[in-house]
C-alpha cells in the first residue's frame, strides 16, 4: 500500500511539474491573447436585425425611421474605437468568425508585409495580425482583401473553409470597421499560387476595386471557375466583396481565399446550399 501511495504521489508530482512547465511555456502567450481580445470595442453601433417579418427584415439600426446617416455611423464607430486607435492608429476594424480564434483587430499600413510579423504595438511577433491590403479603400472600395498567417493560431481556422462542413458551421463573417459594422456570408472558397513565376499565377489581389459592374462580373465568373465550392445565392455584380486570404499547405506557396458578400435584407444567417465544383481551376502544382 505504501508503494502504491508513493507511486501515486510521484505521478501527481510529475503531472504538477508538467503543468507548471506548460504554464511557463504557454502562459505568456495565453495572457497576450487574452489582453489582445480585451481591446475589442463594445457592441457595434450598427447591427443587423434578423428576419422577423415583412417590412423590417435586414434593416440596419433599431428601426428604419431611426436610421443614422453615414456620417453619424462613422462618428459612432470612431468613438467606439477611440481607445485602440490611441494605441495604434493603423487599426481599421475588427474581424470575427464566431466560435473560432478569429476575433481580432484588423490593421492597414503602407505595405503588405509589416503586420505579417508585428503585433498591435508594432513589436515583432511571428503570429502577426490580420491586415487589409494596402491598396484597398476600406471606406469606399468594392473589394476588401484581408491577409493573415495560417501558422498562427489566431488565423489558422480560416484554412478550415477548404472543408464545406466547416463552412456550414461558420457561414457568416463579421467585419466591424471605422465606418460601419457588417455581416458577410461566405459564397466561395478557392486556391491560388503565390509564385508569380508560375504560368497559372492569378493575381486576385490586384482587383481591389471595380470601375463597373461588368468588370466585377468578369472577376466573379473567374472565381466561380476556381472555387472548390460555392454556396447559396452567389454574388451579384453590384455587391461589395470581402476576401480573406491565408496560407494552405496542400502545396508550397499556396493560398486559400475565402470570398464573402454582405448579408442581404431579410436573408437568413444560416448556411446556404453548398454546390461542389467537380473540376475547379486549381494551380497546376495542386496535388
Amino acid at each position: 500500500m505504501k508503494w502504491i501511495k508513493h507511486g501515486a504521489g510521484m505521478l501527481l508530482s510529475a503531472l504538477g511539474a508538467a503543468l507548471i512547465a506548460v504554464l511557463i511555456w504557454k502562459g505568456p502567450g495565453w495572457v497576450s491573447e487574452w489582453r489582445l481580445r480585451q481591446e475589442k470595442p463594445e457592441t457595434p453601433a450598427v447591427t443587423v436585425i434578423e428576419p422577423s417579418g415583412a417590412g423590417n427584415s435586414g434593416d440596419f439600426g433599431e428601426n428604419a425611421e431611426n436610421e443614422q446617416s453615414a456620417e453619424e455611423i462613422e462618428a459612432a464607430q470612431r468613438e467606439k474605437y477611440a481607445s485602440i486607435l490611441a494605441r495604434n492608429p493603423d487599426v481599421v476594424g475588427w474581424l470575427t468568425i464566431e466560435d473560432t480564434p478569429v476575433d481580432l483587430p484588423v490593421l492597414q499600413t503602407t505595405d503588405n508585409e509589416f503586420y505579417l510579423h508585428h503585433n498591435l504595438d508594432g513589436e515583432y511577433d511571428d503570429a502577426g495580425l490580420p491586415f487589409v491590403d494596402y491598396e484597398c479603400d476600406v471606406k469606399e472600395g468594392r473589394h476588401l482583401i484581408i491577409y493573415g498567417h495560417h501558422m498562427s493560431s489566431r488565423f489558422d481556422a480560416l484554412a478550415e473553409y477548404y472543408d464545406p462542413d466547416f463552412y456550414e458551421e461558420h457561414p457568416v463573417i463579421q467585419l466591424d470597421t471605422l465606418y460601419e459594422s457588417s455581416l458577410y456570408k461566405v459564397v466561395a472558397v478557392y486556391a491560388v499560387t503565390a509564385r508569380t513565376e508560375d504560368a497559372d499565377f492569378f493575381a486576385f489581389n490586384t482587383y481591389v476595386d471595380f470601375d463597373t459592374d461588368e468588370e466585377e462580373q468578369e472577376y466573379l465568373d473567374e472565381i466561380e471557375q476556381r472555387a472548390f465550392y460555392t454556396t447559396g445565392d452567389y454574388v451579384q455584380a453590384d455587391e461589395k466583396l470581402l476576401s480573406l486570404c491565408t496560407c494552405t499547405y496542400q502545396m508550397e506557396d499556396a493560398r486559400l481565399v475565402v470570398m464573402a458578400r454582405p448579408l442581404r435584407e431579410g436573408e437568413s444567417l444560416e448556411a446556404g446550399t453548398v454546390t461542389v465544383n467537380p473540376d475547379p481551376l486549381v494551380p497546376e502544382r495542386w496535388p
